[in-house]
């Protein structure tokens, strides 16, 4: 039993930090440099067919008309919530600001503003990632990882990083 209870102390002492690192300080924030040129990486976000990409299976995000989005966000098994933004663009950067179907609290609003900045020595640009949602931050902190990471994938070669169709490459030993 001495084992599990370690075990456990120390599971307990690992999310501690984790979620410590993605709430403290900075608060719910991913920033990566990708080797494009602002416009196109500005111009990139503003597609919400690379949005739905980007997210994966996560979201899916649609226009309904120019400026606002529906975005459809798979919350468990068959369970999805629908949040209605309107794109706000402002001195380098998108700001996605919403709310839940159905909602009228602002409080409960989703957020989601992406900040640009020209990289140093011309290495491209850096993408700046933040949000604000109903869900806890350690989920949020993840979900953003994957789209920042996933946006510099497309950006620079066009492709998703994946495992799918990957053999391993390893025989059994004879």
């Amino acid at each position: 039993m001495h084992y599990i209870d370690k075990a456990r102390g120390q599971l307990t002492d690992l999310v501690g930090k984790v979620v410590d690192s993605t709430t403290g300080g900075g608060g719910n924030s991913q920033t990566l440099t990708v080797s494009r040129s602002r416009p196109e990486v500005e111009q990139f976000w503003r597609d919400p067919e690379n949005l739905s990409e980007v997210l994966g299976d996560v979201a899916e995000v649609r226009s309904t008309k120019p400026g606002s989005y529906e975005w459809t966000l798979n919350v468990g098994a068959d369970e999805h919530t629908t949040w209605n933004t309107t794109l706000i663009e402002g001195d380098g950067n998108l700001l996605f600001v919403g709310s839940a179907a159905g909602e009228d609290s602002a409080a409960d609003s989703p957020e989601i503003e992406l900040t640009f900045r020209d990289a140093p020595h011309d290495l491209g640009t850096e993408m700046t990632i933040r949000a604000k949602t109903p869900l806890p931050d350690i989920l949020t902190g993840a979900a953003l990882f994957k789209a920042i990471y996933r946006a510099r994938a497309l950006l620079q070669t066009g492709e998703l990083p994946t495992l799918r169709h990957n053999p391993s490459a390893r025989k059994a030993a004879r």
